[in-house]
């Protein structure tokens, strides 16, 4: 059985445990290295640690790209080490054209276990009581593995993404099965493992990982400060005023917003197809898409190649970028509704932001239903599709575009839903939680 972490009244009754005195965070990406969506969960984790419990120090170790980073800030109780890495290899890891090339990823990983090895004679420093290891996906797995087996530090794993281990055609392959090799190492020696929905816990299951250890902590949602609903219906209208002059288009036209990596896992091919099933039906609706493909593949000149065998080029604005997030708020609520169809997603934390925005929000068969059903009211908080077809996919986006009110309160009952079950002052005070429940163990002698 999968854990959802929740406070027990056990928990006030049980014997003091010694205080939680240091956390050791072991992230490879954080921001200015910004290379996925593991860096932004990075940077909102650790200022929300700060905020909401500047008594627990933190010090997250972290991969020192790209060039000219400070190798150590301070910020209050949260420290920031960077390790030193030569200056040819950050230049050679970060140039994108070398991201996916065979060459490149053998630096990659020349730079990973640098990393890794870099941060272990931190932990032998760190072996007292009331010290809690965490370690943020595989490419940080060996110091974890380290840290666990040979210096028996408390270890938690979280788990963002097992995309190339454990779905079907992943953008990027284990060829060799060596990130299924450390995470299995990792999963098998840490004392917890922390997942965002129990979608994700059950496939790890699936795969031979021991569900006794399996704790379910969803990830916070950050759409600034909320503003009164009034407010934000000026804004609404502001925007959705704003973005269709930009785009040279009618004030009345129906517009479908997409954000992510453009990618089949993404759903981007399905979405595709489904656009002149919803242009019969609305000839005048206009899809953007906003994101960029993989670095070193051919993601982005596909899209472009399907966007022109359909003959919807016209309707389909494809930005090729990633916005700042202000940017992407403005999108989100210009939007008729916005559809995030993906094959496979560990949490999607783009469908809760638009979903805060009271955004009429369509989901892919990969996303959990701890995101698309709203407990509280017993209705969904967005629309999800069951396959993979762009069938269902228009006819749900045609759903929506068909009954302007029911989208309205599917929207409001989304707004409800993610304000209220993803908030990240709840995420750091359960997260802690569970780091708490481990400063019992003492590290082993020798």
């Amino acid at each position: 059985m999968i854990h959802v972490s929740r406070p027990s009244p056990a928990d006030r009754t049980a014997p003091p445990r010694p205080p939680l005195r240091q956390v050791i965070v072991v992230c490879h990406q954080y921001p200015p290295w910004t290379p996925g969506g593991l860096a932004e969960y990075a940077r909102r984790f650790v200022q929300c640690v700060r905020q909401e419990r500047a008594d627990v120090p933190l010090i997250l170790y972290t991969l020192n790209c790209p060039a000219n980073v400070p190798r150590r800030e301070r910020h209050g109780s949260v420290t920031i080490r960077r390790p030193w890495l030569p200056g040819w290899l950050k230049r050679r890891v970060a140039a994108p054209k070398n991201r996916l090339a065979p060459s490149g990823r053998a630096l990659f990983a020349l730079s990973l276990i640098a990393f890794n090895l870099a941060v272990l004679p931190a932990l032998v420093r760190a072996r007292r009581s009331g010290t809690v290891v965490a370690v943020h996906d595989w490419q940080s797995a060996p110091a974890g593995i380290l840290a666990a087996a040979v210096l028996r530090l408390p270890v938690i794993y979280h788990v963002h993404n097992t995309e190339a281990t454990m779905t079907e055609q992943p953008d990027v392959t284990d060829s060799f099965r060596l990130v299924d090799t450390v995470q299995r190492l990792l999963a098998r020696v840490a004392a917890l493992i922390v997942v965002p929905t129990p979608e994700l816990g059950r496939l790890a299951v699936a795969h031979g990982w021991r569900a006794d250890r399996m704790s379910v902590v969803p990830h916070g949602c950050e759409t600034g400060a909320v503003v009164p609903a009034a407010d934000l219906d000026d804004e609404r209208e502001r925007s959705r005023r704003e973005l269709r002059a930009e785009l040279q288009l009618p004030a009345d036209t129906p517009l479908l917003v997409f954000a992510g990596r453009l990618s089949p896992v993404k759903g981007v091919t399905t979405l595709l197809h489904a656009l002149p099933a919803v242009a019969r039906s609305h000839p005048g609706v206009h899809l953007v898409m906003l994101g960029v493909g993989l670095e070193g593949t051919d993601q982005d000149a596909a899209v472009d190649r399907l966007v022109t065998e359909l003959g919807i080029a016209d309707r389909t604005h494809v930005y090729h970028r990633y916005l700042p997030q202000e940017d992407v708020r403005r999108h989100y609520l210009a939007a008729d509704a916005c559809v995030f169809p993906s094959r496979y997603e560990p949490f999607g934390l783009v469908s809760v932001e638009a979903m805060a925005l009271a955004a009429p929000v369509v989901l892919g068969p990969g996303f959990s239903t701890l995101i698309s059903d709203d407990q509280a009211s017993g209705g969904p908080a967005a629309l999800r599709m069951r396959g993979d077809t762009p069938d269902e996919l228009a006819a749900l986006l045609c759903r929506l575009l068909d009954d302007p009110a029911a989208a309205t309160r599917l929207a409001a009952r989304g707004q409800a839903h993610a304000r209220r079950n993803f908030r990240w002052p709840a995420t750091i005070t359960r997260t802690l939680g569970l780091y708490e429940s481990l400063t019992h163990r003492q590290p082993a002698r020798g």
